[in-house]
Protein backbone atom coordinates (compact mmCIF):
# COMPACT_ATOMS: atom_id res chain seq x y z
CA UNK A 1 0.00 0.00 0.00
CA UNK A 2 1.19 3.22 -1.00
CA UNK A 3 1.21 7.14 0.92
CA UNK A 4 -1.49 7.97 -1.43
CA UNK A 5 -3.86 4.88 -1.21
CA UNK A 6 -3.20 5.65 2.63
CA UNK A 7 -4.41 9.35 2.34
CA UNK A 8 -7.26 8.20 0.56
CA UNK A 9 -8.45 5.79 2.41
CA UNK A 10 -8.76 7.82 5.75
CA UNK A 11 -9.36 11.38 4.05
CA UNK A 12 -12.03 10.43 1.60
CA UNK A 13 -16.12 10.34 2.69
CA UNK A 14 -18.76 8.75 1.56
CA UNK A 15 -21.97 10.70 -0.19
CA UNK A 16 -24.00 10.60 4.04
CA UNK A 17 -20.97 11.42 5.44
CA UNK A 18 -20.63 14.32 4.18
CA UNK A 19 -24.40 14.95 4.30
CA UNK A 20 -24.06 14.41 7.97
CA UNK A 21 -21.15 16.84 8.31
CA UNK A 22 -23.10 19.64 6.57
CA UNK A 23 -25.73 19.14 8.66
CA UNK A 24 -23.91 19.40 12.08
CA UNK A 25 -22.37 23.03 10.42
CA UNK A 26 -25.41 23.99 9.67
CA UNK A 27 -26.47 23.18 13.26
CA UNK A 28 -23.80 25.03 15.19
CA UNK A 29 -23.87 28.16 13.25
CA UNK A 30 -27.47 28.69 13.95
CA UNK A 31 -26.88 27.75 17.63
CA UNK A 32 -24.46 30.55 17.60
CA UNK A 33 -26.04 32.90 15.75
CA UNK A 34 -29.53 32.59 18.21
CA UNK A 35 -26.92 33.32 21.61
CA UNK A 36 -26.47 36.48 20.00
CA UNK A 37 -29.77 37.81 19.40
CA UNK A 38 -32.24 36.08 22.07
CA UNK A 39 -31.15 38.80 24.32
CA UNK A 40 -32.60 41.26 21.73
CA UNK A 41 -35.91 39.25 22.59
CA UNK A 42 -35.38 39.30 26.32
CA UNK A 43 -37.47 41.20 28.62
CA UNK A 44 -35.98 42.75 31.62
CA UNK A 45 -37.55 40.99 34.90
CA UNK A 46 -40.01 43.86 36.92
CA UNK A 47 -38.21 45.12 39.87
CA UNK A 48 -40.76 45.68 43.17
CA UNK A 49 -39.74 49.03 44.28
CA UNK A 50 -41.86 48.95 47.27
CA UNK A 51 -40.47 45.99 48.76
CA UNK A 52 -36.82 47.47 47.96
CA UNK A 53 -38.25 50.45 49.78
CA UNK A 54 -38.80 48.31 52.73
CA UNK A 55 -36.37 46.64 52.98
CA UNK A 56 -33.90 50.31 53.27
CA UNK A 57 -36.02 51.69 55.88
CA UNK A 58 -35.85 47.72 57.39
CA UNK A 59 -32.34 47.91 57.39
CA UNK A 60 -32.10 44.99 55.52
CA UNK A 61 -30.83 46.29 52.31
CA UNK A 62 -26.67 45.20 52.04
CA UNK A 63 -24.05 47.92 51.87
CA UNK A 64 -22.41 46.66 49.11
CA UNK A 65 -26.25 46.34 46.91
CA UNK A 66 -25.30 48.16 43.92
CA UNK A 67 -29.04 48.55 42.96
CA UNK A 68 -29.97 50.97 45.57
CA UNK A 69 -27.15 52.04 48.05
CA UNK A 70 -27.21 55.58 47.91
CA UNK A 71 -23.89 57.69 48.37
CA UNK A 72 -23.41 58.62 52.07
CA UNK A 73 -25.08 62.50 52.91
CA UNK A 74 -22.22 64.62 54.24
CA UNK A 75 -22.72 68.14 55.96
CA UNK A 76 -20.91 70.87 58.14
CA UNK A 77 -21.98 70.44 62.22
CA UNK A 78 -20.57 71.61 64.85
CA UNK A 79 -17.67 69.54 66.31
CA UNK A 80 -14.48 69.47 68.69
CA UNK A 81 -11.71 68.42 67.15
CA UNK A 82 -10.17 66.65 70.18
CA UNK A 83 -13.07 64.70 70.98
CA UNK A 84 -14.47 63.87 67.67
CA UNK A 85 -14.74 60.07 67.08
CA UNK A 86 -13.97 59.10 63.26
CA UNK A 87 -17.67 57.61 62.54
CA UNK A 88 -18.76 61.21 63.36
CA UNK A 89 -15.70 62.63 61.48
CA UNK A 90 -16.31 60.05 58.87
CA UNK A 91 -20.42 62.25 58.02
CA UNK A 92 -18.43 66.07 58.53
CA UNK A 93 -18.18 67.63 55.35
CA UNK A 94 -14.22 68.10 55.17
CA UNK A 95 -11.50 66.83 52.67
CA UNK A 96 -10.44 62.84 53.66
CA UNK A 97 -6.64 64.39 54.02
CA UNK A 98 -7.73 66.84 56.36
CA UNK A 99 -9.35 64.29 58.43
CA UNK A 100 -6.63 61.83 58.44
CA UNK A 101 -4.17 64.59 59.80
CA UNK A 102 -6.72 64.99 62.33
CA UNK A 103 -6.55 61.89 63.35
CA UNK A 104 -3.01 61.04 63.13
CA UNK A 105 -2.10 64.29 65.40
CA UNK A 106 -4.40 63.23 68.01
CA UNK A 107 -2.60 59.81 68.11
CA UNK A 108 0.82 60.83 68.29
CA UNK A 109 -0.73 62.97 71.48
CA UNK A 110 -1.48 66.40 70.00
CA UNK A 111 -4.51 68.63 71.34
CA UNK A 112 -6.16 71.47 69.52
CA UNK A 113 -6.53 74.50 72.06
CA UNK A 114 -7.71 77.19 69.81
CA UNK A 115 -8.73 77.98 66.04
CA UNK A 116 -5.63 78.56 65.02
CA UNK A 117 -3.93 75.59 66.10
CA UNK A 118 -6.80 74.00 64.15
CA UNK A 119 -5.95 76.25 61.10
CA UNK A 120 -1.96 75.66 60.88
CA UNK A 121 -2.99 71.54 60.52
CA UNK A 122 -1.59 70.54 57.14
CA UNK A 123 -4.15 70.90 54.43
CA UNK A 124 -6.57 73.27 56.00
CA UNK A 125 -6.87 76.32 53.52
CA UNK A 126 -8.31 80.27 54.57
CA UNK A 127 -11.24 78.82 52.52
CA UNK A 128 -12.07 75.70 54.46
CA UNK A 129 -10.91 77.67 57.71
CA UNK A 130 -13.73 80.02 56.95
CA UNK A 131 -16.37 77.90 56.67
CA UNK A 132 -15.87 75.47 60.25
CA UNK A 133 -14.11 78.32 62.22
CA UNK A 134 -17.48 79.13 63.70
CA UNK A 135 -18.18 75.34 64.23
CA UNK A 136 -14.81 74.12 66.25
CA UNK A 137 -15.62 73.61 69.98
CA UNK A 138 -12.74 73.51 72.26
CA UNK A 139 -12.08 72.89 75.78
CA UNK A 140 -11.02 75.78 78.59
CA UNK A 141 -7.16 76.07 78.91
CA UNK A 142 -8.19 75.55 82.99
CA UNK A 143 -9.33 71.56 81.83
CA UNK A 144 -5.76 70.15 80.95
CA UNK A 145 -4.46 68.45 82.89
CA UNK A 146 -1.52 69.22 85.95
CA UNK A 147 0.56 67.22 87.35
CA UNK A 148 0.88 67.87 91.06
CA UNK A 149 3.37 68.20 92.41
CA UNK A 150 5.09 66.34 95.52
CA UNK A 151 4.33 67.80 98.35
CA UNK A 152 7.36 68.57 100.42
CA UNK A 153 7.95 68.07 104.22
CA UNK A 154 9.01 70.25 106.97
CA UNK A 155 10.67 68.82 110.16
CA UNK A 156 13.76 69.78 111.80
CA UNK A 157 16.98 69.13 110.43
CA UNK A 158 21.17 69.41 110.77
CA UNK A 159 22.43 69.71 107.55
CA UNK A 160 25.82 68.16 108.48
CA UNK A 161 24.31 64.92 109.31
CA UNK A 162 21.17 64.82 107.56
CA UNK A 163 21.30 61.99 104.82
CA UNK A 164 20.03 62.22 100.87
CA UNK A 165 16.64 60.94 101.90
CA UNK A 166 16.21 63.65 104.88
CA UNK A 167 16.96 66.09 102.02
CA UNK A 168 14.07 64.92 99.26
CA UNK A 169 11.80 64.88 102.52
CA UNK A 170 12.88 68.38 102.74
CA UNK A 171 11.98 68.98 98.94
CA UNK A 172 15.07 69.44 97.78
CA UNK A 173 16.18 68.05 93.98
CA UNK A 174 18.71 65.82 93.51
CA UNK A 175 21.28 68.07 91.79
CA UNK A 176 20.82 70.35 94.85
CA UNK A 177 21.97 68.05 97.41
CA UNK A 178 24.51 67.10 95.09
CA UNK A 179 25.57 70.65 95.42
CA UNK A 180 25.44 70.10 99.08
CA UNK A 181 27.90 66.60 98.61
CA UNK A 182 30.27 68.17 96.51
CA UNK A 183 30.66 71.28 99.29
CA UNK A 184 30.71 68.94 102.41
CA UNK A 185 33.43 66.86 100.23
CA UNK A 186 36.13 69.72 99.82
CA UNK A 187 36.12 70.15 104.40
CA UNK A 188 33.01 72.58 104.07
CA UNK A 189 30.51 72.31 107.30
CA UNK A 190 28.12 74.10 108.43
CA UNK A 191 28.46 75.76 111.76
CA UNK A 192 25.32 77.94 111.67
CA UNK A 193 22.00 78.11 109.83
CA UNK A 194 23.19 81.61 108.22
CA UNK A 195 25.84 79.06 106.48
CA UNK A 196 23.51 76.50 105.07
CA UNK A 197 21.48 79.80 103.86
CA UNK A 198 24.59 80.44 101.08
CA UNK A 199 24.41 77.37 99.23
CA UNK A 200 23.48 79.04 95.63
CA UNK A 201 21.39 76.51 93.98
CA UNK A 202 18.72 76.84 96.85
CA UNK A 203 15.55 79.23 96.04
CA UNK A 204 14.36 81.88 98.14
CA UNK A 205 11.31 80.64 98.73
CA UNK A 206 13.02 77.51 100.16
CA UNK A 207 15.57 79.12 102.23
CA UNK A 208 12.43 80.65 103.93
CA UNK A 209 10.61 77.74 104.13
CA UNK A 210 14.06 76.13 105.27
CA UNK A 211 15.36 78.29 107.72
CA UNK A 212 13.06 77.82 110.79
CA UNK A 213 13.99 74.03 111.04
CA UNK A 214 17.57 73.91 110.76
CA UNK A 215 19.07 73.14 114.05
CA UNK A 216 23.08 72.28 113.81
CA UNK A 217 24.60 71.26 117.20
CA UNK A 218 27.18 73.48 118.73
CA UNK A 219 30.77 72.87 117.52
CA UNK A 220 31.99 70.92 120.99
CA UNK A 221 29.17 68.88 121.06
CA UNK A 222 29.53 68.44 117.50
CA UNK A 223 33.34 67.40 117.85
CA UNK A 224 32.24 64.91 120.71
CA UNK A 225 29.72 63.07 118.44
CA UNK A 226 32.03 63.27 115.23
CA UNK A 227 34.33 61.44 117.14
CA UNK A 228 31.75 58.62 118.56
CA UNK A 229 30.61 57.85 114.76
CA UNK A 230 34.35 57.53 113.60
CA UNK A 231 34.29 54.91 116.33
CA UNK A 232 31.43 53.43 115.86
CA UNK A 233 31.47 52.83 112.54
CA UNK A 234 33.64 49.81 110.73
CA UNK A 235 32.87 49.05 107.47
CA UNK A 236 34.11 46.73 105.50
CA UNK A 237 34.61 48.37 101.92
CA UNK A 238 35.29 45.74 100.06
CA UNK A 239 31.47 44.18 100.85
CA UNK A 240 29.98 47.30 101.89
CA UNK A 241 26.84 48.52 99.71
CA UNK A 242 26.82 51.97 98.51
CA UNK A 243 23.80 52.65 101.15
CA UNK A 244 25.88 51.60 103.81
CA UNK A 245 29.34 53.49 102.05
CA UNK A 246 26.45 56.68 102.34
CA UNK A 247 27.01 56.29 106.45
CA UNK A 248 30.43 58.17 105.41
CA UNK A 249 30.82 61.56 106.24
CA UNK A 250 31.05 63.12 102.41
CA UNK A 251 30.06 60.61 100.70
CA UNK A 252 26.43 60.94 98.93
CA UNK A 253 24.90 58.66 96.22
CA UNK A 254 27.05 59.14 93.27
CA UNK A 255 30.68 59.12 95.14
CA UNK A 256 29.05 55.51 97.02
CA UNK A 257 28.18 54.45 93.40
CA UNK A 258 31.47 54.77 92.18
CA UNK A 259 33.04 53.30 94.99
CA UNK A 260 31.60 50.10 94.45
CA UNK A 261 31.87 50.55 91.22
CA UNK A 262 35.65 50.92 90.95
CA UNK A 263 35.35 48.21 93.39
CA UNK A 264 34.07 45.32 91.46
CA UNK A 265 36.17 46.23 88.26
CA UNK A 266 39.48 45.75 90.50
CA UNK A 267 37.89 42.72 92.61
CA UNK A 268 37.61 44.13 95.22
CA UNK A 269 40.99 46.69 97.35
CA UNK A 270 43.59 46.17 99.04
CA UNK A 271 44.78 48.80 100.07
CA UNK A 272 43.45 52.16 101.51
CA UNK A 273 45.94 54.58 98.86
CA UNK A 274 43.47 52.71 95.97
CA UNK A 275 40.59 55.16 97.03
CA UNK A 276 42.54 57.96 95.45
CA UNK A 277 41.75 56.05 92.23
CA UNK A 278 38.17 56.82 92.46
CA UNK A 279 36.88 59.54 90.29
CA UNK A 280 35.81 62.43 92.46
CA UNK A 281 36.91 61.44 95.41
CA UNK A 282 39.08 64.19 97.20
CA UNK A 283 41.76 63.76 99.88
CA UNK A 284 40.29 65.62 102.38
CA UNK A 285 37.54 62.95 101.74
CA UNK A 286 39.77 60.13 101.99
CA UNK A 287 41.51 61.64 104.89
CA UNK A 288 38.10 61.87 107.16
CA UNK A 289 36.78 58.52 106.41
CA UNK A 290 39.93 56.38 106.40
CA UNK A 291 39.18 55.72 110.36
CA UNK A 292 35.88 54.08 110.14
CA UNK A 293 37.08 51.94 106.58
CA UNK A 294 38.21 48.17 107.10
CA UNK A 295 40.05 46.52 104.18
CA UNK A 296 40.17 42.61 104.23
CA UNK A 297 42.05 41.61 101.27
CA UNK A 298 40.60 37.64 101.95
CA UNK A 299 37.67 39.64 100.13
CA UNK A 300 39.28 40.06 96.73
CA UNK A 301 38.54 38.61 94.29
CA UNK A 302 41.13 36.79 91.79
CA UNK A 303 41.73 36.09 88.48
CA UNK A 304 42.79 33.66 86.80
CA UNK A 305 45.21 34.08 84.53
CA UNK A 306 45.22 31.44 82.31
CA UNK A 307 41.56 30.97 81.52
CA UNK A 308 40.83 34.48 81.20
CA UNK A 309 39.53 35.64 78.01
CA UNK A 310 40.93 38.88 76.20
CA UNK A 311 37.95 40.81 77.31
CA UNK A 312 38.11 39.57 80.51
CA UNK A 313 41.72 40.62 81.24
CA UNK A 314 40.97 44.05 79.60
CA UNK A 315 38.24 44.83 81.71
CA UNK A 316 40.69 45.76 84.86
CA UNK A 317 41.31 49.14 85.31
CA UNK A 318 44.77 47.89 85.73
CA UNK A 319 45.75 45.81 82.61
CA UNK A 320 43.16 46.97 79.85
CA UNK A 321 43.77 46.21 76.24
CA UNK A 322 47.38 46.35 75.68
CA UNK A 323 48.23 44.42 78.46
CA UNK A 324 45.34 41.78 78.02
CA UNK A 325 46.53 41.49 74.32
CA UNK A 326 50.27 40.97 75.38
CA UNK A 327 49.33 38.36 78.42
CA UNK A 328 47.00 36.07 75.83
CA UNK A 329 49.70 36.02 73.35
CA UNK A 330 52.21 34.92 75.92
CA UNK A 331 50.40 32.48 77.47
CA UNK A 332 49.44 31.12 73.76
CA UNK A 333 53.14 30.84 72.79
CA UNK A 334 54.62 29.13 76.02
CA UNK A 335 51.24 28.07 77.86
CA UNK A 336 50.09 27.80 81.08
CA UNK A 337 51.71 30.74 83.34
CA UNK A 338 52.61 28.38 86.86
CA UNK A 339 54.23 31.60 88.53
CA UNK A 340 52.85 35.02 87.41
CA UNK A 341 56.45 36.56 88.30
CA UNK A 342 57.48 35.16 84.53
CA UNK A 343 54.87 38.73 83.31
CA UNK A 344 57.50 40.17 85.25
CA UNK A 345 60.89 38.41 84.22
CA UNK A 346 60.17 38.79 80.23
CA UNK A 347 59.36 42.28 81.05
CA UNK A 348 55.42 42.41 80.00
CA UNK A 349 54.53 43.75 83.13
CA UNK A 350 57.05 46.36 84.80
CA UNK A 351 58.14 46.04 88.02
CA UNK A 352 55.16 48.73 89.37
CA UNK A 353 52.63 47.26 87.42
CA UNK A 354 53.55 43.76 88.51
CA UNK A 355 53.12 45.04 91.86
CA UNK A 356 49.84 46.59 91.76
CA UNK A 357 48.21 43.67 89.80
CA UNK A 358 49.87 40.98 92.53
CA UNK A 359 47.33 40.58 94.35
CA UNK A 360 45.06 39.91 91.63
CA UNK A 361 46.69 37.30 89.77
Amino acid sequence: MNFRQLVQDYFTFSRNERKGITIVLVIVFILAVGNKIIFYFETPAKIETQLLDFQKKDGTLLAGDSITATKKEKKLFSFNPNTIEAEALDSLLLPEGIKKNMLKYRDKGGRYYNGNDFRKMYGVTDSIYGQVASLLVFESKTARPVQEKKQSELFAFDPNTSTDSDFLRLGLSEKQIQGIRNYQAKGGSFRKGEDFMKIYSLSAAQKNALAPFIEIKEKERGGAEKEKVAVDLHIDINVADSLELMKLPGIGTKLSKRIVKYRDLLGGFYSMDQLNEVYGLSEQTIDQIKGMLLVDSSKIRKMDVNFADWNELSRHPYIQKTLAREIVKFRTKYGSINETSVLKDSMILNPEQYLRLRPYL
